[in-house]
């Protein structure tokens, strides 16, 4: 899911970037999303890599990614607090929603249930290969838009990546907390039927999100351009 770390318009909106009431807080949001692109970027590579070194064997990505993976996305809570104190534009209640819904599937999910129908399980890599494609255009783009820079090929891979990604990404999420169900009533009965409801959820959420990005899309690209028939 889309989340902002950045304070500049695109490079395609016409407008100039606005300056930071702090610069220090501008040299912040570089640091930060330079340091999340590498983070994810290291994450992408080791899970691609196990994949090929293993001939394509996904019960085998956890324990090579999983504890980095977990680390890196909890990291992500720092966006709630450039939300909160005005470092970004983004509004709070949006933010925390897209932060604890991955939260969800690391520390409620994959860390909670070590166990291999979760695990070991092919949507696990599917769901690491897109959320890291994800945020690394996402942070690549940002970094590159606080220096007022935005090459295009980089707004065209962010607001078109998203047909594929957001789907793989979102069904292999809900195939995970489908996958830990019969393991939740360990926890608590109450856990069970909150992942239910979080399943339920998803393709309301989904299609909320996948409409919201088609919009995004053509404010930032324009709209398709079709031959007229003669």
């Amino acid at each position: 899911m889309s989340k902002t770390t950045s304070r500049a318009p695109t490079a395609t909106s016409g407008k100039k970037a606005p300056k930071p009431v702090n610069p220090v807080v501008n040299l912040y949001l570089i640091a930060y999303n330079w340091a999340s692109f590498a983070a994810w970027s290291y994450v992408l590579v080791q899970t691609v890599k196990t994949l090929i070194d293993t001939d394509g064997d996904f019960s085998k990505v956890y324990a090579v990614i999983g504890d980095q993976l977990v680390w890196v996305q909890t990291a992500a809570l720092l966006e709630v607090f450039h939300s909160l104190f005005g470092f970004v534009k983004s509004p709070v209640g949006t933010t925390i929603m897209q932060v604890s819904s991955r939260l969800l599937l690391v520390w409620g999910i994959c860390t909670l249930f070590p166990v291999p129908e979760v695990r070991s399980f092919w949507a696990f890599s599917t769901m690491t290969i897109a959320w890291s494609i994800t945020e690394c255009i996402r942070y690549a783009y940002y970094a590159l838009n606080l220096v007022n820079l935005g090459p295009s090929w980089l707004v065209w891979c962010r607001y078109t990546f998203f047909y594929i990604l957001y789907p793989v990404g979102a069904g292999s999420e809900a195939i995970e907390i489908y996958q830990a169900l019969p393991f939740a009533n360990t926890i608590h009965p109450a856990y069970y039927y909150f992942l239910v409801a979080m399943l339920c959820i998803y393709p309301p959420g989904f299609y909320v999100m996948y409409t919201h990005m088609f919009g995004q899309r053509k404010r930032y690209l324009g709209p398709v351009k079709t031959k007229k028939s003669e």
